[in-house]
């Protein structure tokens, strides 16, 4: 068994992502506060699950629609470089929560054994499945039919977020690398445990922030003098 301090944190850092959920929610569905890109909802929501209260602030000053859709007299929308950053890494960070949560709820279920398991197994399994939410949700927003959409939902994933998925990926497998071996090696970590969900909530922690430097990056290298799209970025 795991201390039972342990287990009380964990169960309350789980709690204050459910609220935080529950806040999202609330303002996203009763307040009417809508994403135009409807994944973009999916992504808020798994975000402030994971991070808890300081991810619904993100949400609150970079992710609510308004943001984004003030308008100027004298010219057109200046999107905030932080604001881009902060949607770009949580795009890539929703990826790899719920490709975490799905490849380890069905490895535990399809371990014979789930005390004896091979780490690089759930890695390999986290990755892909992250890499595949991806795409499936770059399809959902892909304009046309079936098979230009599924070229482009490919294509936008390798370009735009494939460099900050597996920066955020590497972060996590280091920290749940750490965890199981040394900070919380006794007794082994459990898919049916609340301490494994905790210690998976530290490790997205930790992949939001080492991703971030990634995504600022990427979106550096990308942007132009007037923008994309006809709107300019602000830094």
């Amino acid at each position: 068994m795991q201390p039972t301090w342990l287990v009380a944190l964990s169960w309350a850092a789980l709690a204050a992502g459910f609220v935080s959920f529950g806040v999202v929610v609330a303002d996203t569905y009763l307040r009417g506060h809508r994403q135009p890109v409807r994944v973009m909802e999916i992504v808020w929501l798994v975000t402030v699950l994971y991070i808890g209260p300081a991810a619904v602030r993100l949400y609150w000053n970079w992710g609510r629609p308004e943001v984004f859709a003030r308008r100027r007299h004298d010219g057109p929308v200046r999107r905030p470089r932080r604001g881009l950053v902060v949607t770009r890494v949580s795009r890539c960070g929703a990826h790899c929560a719920l490709g975490f949560v799905i490849a380890e709820v069905a490895l535990y279920a399809l371990r014979p054994d789930p005390a004896h398991r091979t780490l690089w197994v759930d890695y390999t399994g986290d990755y892909l499945a992250a890499v595949a939410i991806a795409v499936l949700f770059r399809y959902a927003d892909a304009p046309g039919r079936s098979v230009t959409k599924i070229w482009h939902a490919l294509s936008t994933v390798v370009r735009i977020e494939l460099v900050t998925i597996t920066a955020f990926e590497v972060a996590l497998f280091a920290w749940l690398t750490l965890a199981h071996h040394a900070v919380l090696s006794e007794p082994p970590l459990r898919a049916d445990s609340p301490v494994f969900w905790f210690t998976g909530q530290l490790g997205l922690i930790a992949g939001f922030v080492a991703a971030w430097p990634t995504a600022s990056w990427q979106l550096g290298r990308r942007a132009r003098p007037t923008g994309q799209r006809g709107d300019r970025v602000r830094r």
